[in-house]
This record gives structure tokens, sequence and C-alpha cells, in this order.
């Protein structure tokens, strides 16, 4: 990815695809847009990059306002990178930059940097007193010679996916949620440095960390995290806080690395945050203190190995030989999981383009008399909702459900997320019993589905 430091002094020739904001934290909504321009422009033979800011705007607009960041600067480059960009151009941003009209600022996007495709998003707008909204630059566009594409709010697991929602979860705490709008951990970077050496001498030694004055640190409280050093990745329990115990004042960042004992003064690191444990909490003594940082350190271990094992379980189903129809079998670490992964395996038969961000959501609920025939309800639902709405599902969130229990059927409620179309692909029309199955496993649970097609 080329890398290129103001818009003024950079010139490109071919013609390309771009896309302009601040891109705080690279989540899941930036990532989908930014993979379907890519995609767009190679087609085409274009290049597609984006333009940020550094500072970002607020900082120099709103001084007294003071917004902590999701990412810095080069970790937003490190995450963009990551996505196939062929170039990005981070502009210095200031009072006088922030002057320039959107009719300056688009002539100068096609001067430039050869702008034929503008991706934004749907509340976007630029230039100064935000004049260039997306009617203004379709407008504009049509005289310069680009046009404009509108991407669709991004949802994920019933969240809309905002920079601003994805802060006050990590401000919360609620780092696992968090993860899952990012599309990636939370990840604090930053050195190792001197503390105040207490976690030493209880048996407990920690990697205090110091990060950019403007991050956004998450909720005083332990977590459950992964410390991502250049030569290895280890399992940690990590605290935020003031250390009330201690009478401390300051908030600092301490890591306790599980099983590692080393010198860590002045190495770069980056903390991934997995889950938060509790709050922080004073003790009345060492003791007790002591006692509670075992049960952190062990619930870390176990959280931290589940999640080592569901990562490297990848496989969501496969194709199992068939005379007729389509045989599958799903998997999945739990049951949630399991009809979660039918939702997704359906329609990605269908090859369903699961990249392109959601456009509906659809609350469901079924039951059936067993798992089997909850399994059949669920899919058989999904199906209907696709004939009858012209609806193509990508996003399948499992927000209960229960098994059977005397005359009580098995119940499922789900919020599922989609795009309006419908697929090229032979439909499948219909889920059937034959040799249908749901079983649990050593590795958690498995399904074999028969669709007719």
């Amino acid at each position: 990815m080329q890398r290129y430091r103001d818009l003024y002094q950079t010139q490109l020739t071919a013609p390309t695809y771009l896309s302009i904001g601040n891109f705080d934290g690279v989540h899941a909504g930036h990532q989908a847009l930014l993979q379907q321009m890519l995609a767009a422009a190679h087609l085409t033979g274009a290049q597609a990059g984006i333009l940020t800011f550094d500072p970002h705007p607020r900082e120099v607009l709103r001084p007294d306002q003071p917004s902590p960041s999701l990412s810095t600067l080069d970790e937003r480059l490190a995450l963009l990178e990551a996505l196939g960009l062929d170039f990005v151009v981070v502009q210095p941003f200031s009072r006088a930059t922030a002057q320039v009209t959107a009719t300056e600022f688009a002539t100068l996007l096609v001067n430039r940097l050869h702008v034929r495709e503008l991706w934004v998003g749907p509340d976007f707008a630029l230039g100064h007193k935000r004049q260039g909204t997306v009617s203004f630059l379709q407008e504009i566009g049509a005289r310069l010679g680009f046009t404009v594409q509108v991407a669709s709010t991004f949802w994920q697991d019933g969240h809309e996916v905002r920079s601003g929602a994805i802060r006050s979860l990590i401000e919360s705490g609620d780092v696992r949620t968090a993860a899952r709008l990012l599309g990636h951990p939370y990840t604090l970077t930053g050195v190792v440095v001197k503390g105040d050496q207490r976690g030493a001498t209880i048996g407990f030694p920690t990697a205090n960390l110091a990060v950019a004055a403007n991050r956004l640190l998450p909720a005083n409280g332990v977590y459950a995290t992964w410390v991502v050093l250049p030569w290895e990745r280890r399992a940690a329990v990590t605290n935020i806080g003031v250390r009330p115990t201690f009478s401390g004042q300051g908030r600092s960042i301490e890591a306790h690395i599980l099983d590692f004992s080393g010198d860590l003064y002045g190495q770069s690191l980056a903390l991934e945050f997995v889950q938060r444990l509790r709050p922080e909490q004073r003790f009345d003594g060492i003791e007790a203190l002591i006692a509670q940082i075992r049960v952190d350190a062990a619930q870390a271990r176990a959280l931290l190995t589940f999640a080592a094992e569901d990562a490297g379980h990848s496989l969501i189903y496969e194709e199992l030989e068939h005379t007729a129809d389509w045989a599958v079998r799903i998997f999945g670490r739990d049951l949630l999981t399991l009809f979660a992964h039918a939702g997704e395996t359906l329609f990605r038969l269908i090859q369903t383009p699961f990249a392109a961000p959601p456009q509906v959501t659809r609350q469901v609920q079924v039951e059936g008399a067993d798992l089997e025939m909850l399994l059949v309800r669920w899919l058989q639902e999904l199906l209907y909702l696709m004939e009858t709405e012209g609806e193509l599902y990508t996003q399948f969130s499992i927000e209960a459900l229960t098994p059977p229990a005397g005359a009580e059927p098995a119940r499922l409620t789900a919020t599922v997320a989609g795009i309006r179309g419908r697929s090229d692909r032979s439909p499948i029309k219909a889920v059937t019993y034959h040799d249908l199955s749901v079983s649990q496993t050593d590795d958690g649970w498995q399904a074999t589905v028969l669709f007719d097609t």
C-alpha cells in the first residue's frame, strides 16, 4: 500500500476509487465498504484507496471537547493495509483545511487523485460547513467526471456499527460486543514502562503499558487479554484502574502475562481485550487481593483457552455425498452457534454475497417438538422470508434457544440481517427430514441436513 502525506503534494495518474473519512478503529462497517470498493475498482483496472485526516478534525475544531480515539494513526494504517488497499493519503488537518469549500475539495480530488468513483456512507459530508452532502457531490461529480456510491448503514448482531457506539461499549467495559462491531479485538499498543513493582512482590509481576494520551481506555476492571509481542502471543489477565487497595491515583494498565518470566521494559507490545471479568475493587488486605488475582488468572486462562480453540475450529459446514438433493454436515461449539451456522450454510450454498453491508433486519421466532424439528422450522422460515420478501440473509444472531422440556417445545428467537435481492444459484426448495440429526460431540454440536433442490 502506497502512503502519501498531503493531498496537495500528491499526483496520481491512474483512475482511482476513493473513500474519505477518519476510519477510527477501522470497524466492520468501514471494512465492508472498503472491500466492496476495492473489488469494484479492480474489476475496472482502477486503484482503490482512502483519504484520511491527521489530526482528527474534532481535535482542531473542538479542542475543548476531547474524544478519545479507537486507534492511533499507525494502527489505522496497519488495519487499512491489511484490507489490501492500493494507497492512502494522510491529509494534515488545520483550520485552513476546514475553510476549503466542497467544490474546491472535489476539484482537488479529481486533479490530484484522478478520482472516478467516490464511496461514502449515507450521512457523509465534506468541505466548509459540511456543504458537500451526498446530493451535492452527485451533482458536482456529474460535472467533474466522477460518480458517488452510497453504502448502506452496516449492522452487526442488531447493532448499528458506528465509531460512537463502539466507544460507548468500550467505556462501559463491554469489549466482547465491541470486538464484534469492530471486526477485530479492541487493541491498545504501547511501551512497557516501570511501575511501582508491587505485583512482583506478591507473586504476580505485571507489564505496565504506556499508551498514547488520546487513546480510549476500557472501563476500570479486570480483563482477559492477549499480549502480542514481536515474537509470540500470550494469554494475560489485565487490570485497568487506580489500584484502590494501594490507594493509587492515576489510571494504569497492568498486564500479568500467564506462565511468563522476563524483562520487558522498553519493549513495544499490543494488548488485545477479549472479555471483562469483573469491575475494579478495593480489598481489605493483601491476602484477599492475592486470592482474587488467582481466581482472575484461572478465569482468564480458561476463557482464553476456549477462545483459542474456538478460533481454530473454523469449519462451519462440509458437503456430504448424496445421490440427490444437497446434504451437509454443520458444526458449532454450542447450540446457538450451531443454529447460526445452519442459517449461514443455507445462504452460502446459494452464493449470497456476504461482504455486502446489510440493508434489512428481521426478528424470527420458531418452535418445534425437538431440536431436529426446531432446526427444520428455523431453516424453512428463512427460506420463506427469502422467497416472500426478496431478501438474502448474511448475519444470524441467535438471542435465545431453549431445548424441549416435558410438554414444552424447543423455542428459538433470533435476529437476522441481510440484503435485498435474489440468488442466481439454483434455489433450495425445502429442508427435508431425511437423515436429519442434531447431536452433541466431544467438540461441540453437529447437525446433518438434506436440502431439497
